[in-house]
């Protein structure tokens, strides 16, 4: 088994802009035998770094069920890193470290109703757990999907919209659309109004932690317990192993023990959200 902290180099096999400032990388590890091997749950993430830019983390937006031949990465514009991975092309090489940190486990939500509520680029790492839910053609089971993000310019994944829609229920609302927007407007927090949620869903937050407290809240006005509750802190990694300690929280260190939390281990660390 290869090492994860060691970098492995990984060819982009495609590229696909989601966004005004998002591209979704279709990655291949150069050693086809590390490849076959890798291995990761949805939640978790890889360092992705160039030689002389440094690396960062970034969540996978790919199903497990493909890892042995490729994994997607959706990668934002918002620094120099970003901005030189932004500007590859096919065939281009990037350094790849990982899989690292604590992801969903999706058997624990088989069976169950699942509701999925991911803001802004916080989504990326939903998309994973509506592929395999969907594809798993599960009976007598819901899985209702909250999206919220800023404009029509910043919604990820649009060509796949039409077919969760058709399989599954999916909410979409902009906090700030063009006028040509048909959809709803507002908060992401607005999606829930007169929504039936059942109290056995299983229910998983990824975004801003802002979006958490007032979402959280929502949930428990519907009974959902804590435990049922899981939320990712991706946003307050750097170093991915625990080593810089700058995503410390409470006992925990957000890259190793998460990013993905269950509600009921965290709720009451002060200032988590």
């Amino acid at each position: 088994m290869f090492n994860i902290y060691q970098p492995q180099k990984a060819k982009i096999i495609s590229l696909n802009t989601e966004s005004t400032d998002t591209k979704l990388f279709r990655l291949a590890l150069t050693d086809k035998k590390n490849q076959k091997e890798f291995n990761f749950l949805p939640g978790q993430f890889v360092q992705i770094g160039l030689p002389g830019w440094g690396e960062c983390p970034i969540s996978f937006a790919s199903s497990p069920h493909q890892s042995d031949k490729y994994f997607e990465l959706a990668i934002r514009k918002v620094g120099q890193l970003t901005g030189q991975l932004s500007e590859l092309k096919k065939g281009d090489l990037v350094d790849i470290r990982g899989p690292f940190g604590n992801g969903f486990d999706a058997d624990l939500f088989k069976d169950k109703p699942l509701v999925l509520v991911g803001g802004g680029c916080g989504f990326v790492p939903l998309r994973p757990l509506i592929m395999d839910y969907l594809a798993d053609k599960m009976e007598n089971t819901v899985l209702q999907i909250f999206y919220g993000c800023k404009n029509e310019d910043t919604l990820l994944f649009k060509k796949e919209h039409a077919s969760w829609n058709r399989q599954a229920e999916l909410n979409v609302i902009l906090e700030k659309p063009s006028s040509k927007w048909a959809g709803k407007k507002g908060l992401i927090t607005d999606l829930f109004k007169n929504r039936v949620i059942t109290s056995n869903s299983i229910a998983v937050l990824v975004g801003p932690p802002l979006m958490y407290r007032f979402v959280i809240a929502e949930l428990k006005k519907r009974q959902i317990t804590d435990e049922n509750i899981y939320l990712s802190l991706e946003k307050k990694m750097y170093c991915g192993v625990g080593v810089c300690q700058h995503c410390a929280i409470g006992p925990y260190y957000v890259c190793k023990d998460g990013p993905v939390f269950r509600w009921s281990d965290i709720k009451d660390i002060n200032n988590i959200i």
